[in-house]
């Protein structure tokens, strides 16, 4: 991508390789990075109790915002498919970004929902089977 979006700013782009990983469930909560994809493919696997769910994300996709918000443990796994060019921010560098663009703004409420929509079916699902139980 030869101009990057103008709300790219307060944090850093970098590139992976194919099949790098860039977090995995259980990882610890420091310095949990947001991530927005320039250019390349990410596969984002939720482990449910029925098994992986995957979630491709293609470029103008942030990602990784519901952990650091929520200040927990990374929740799923991201793997880069393809040579990916990435942008992070850390938590304080996203804010300052997003604050000032309400483009990011926009693509972080979209991206949040995304996740939230993945995360809230599972505990549903994991709360109807526990009353059904009668727990």
């Amino acid at each position: 991508m030869d101009i990057l979006p103008r709300y790219l700013q307060y944090g850093e782009e970098f590139a992976v390789l194919t099949r790098s990983c860039l977090f995995s469930p259980g990882d610890a909560p420091k310095e949990k990075p947001v991530f927005y994809i320039v250019a390349g493919l990410v596969k984002i696997e939720y482990p449910l109790r029925t098994g992986k769910f995957p979630l491709w994300a293609a470029p103008d996709t942030l990602f990784g915002l519901v952990e650091p918000l929520a200040e927990c443990a990374r929740l799923s796994a991201a793997h880069a498919m393809e040579r990916t060019i990435l942008y992070r921010w850390d938590l304080e560098g996203f804010f300052t970004a997003a604050g000032v663009s309400w483009e990011l703004a926009l693509v972080a409420t979209t991206g949040l929902t995304r996740e939230l929509r993945i995360l809230n079916a599972e505990f549903g699902e994991q709360i109807r089977l526990a009353e059904g139980s009668g727990r």
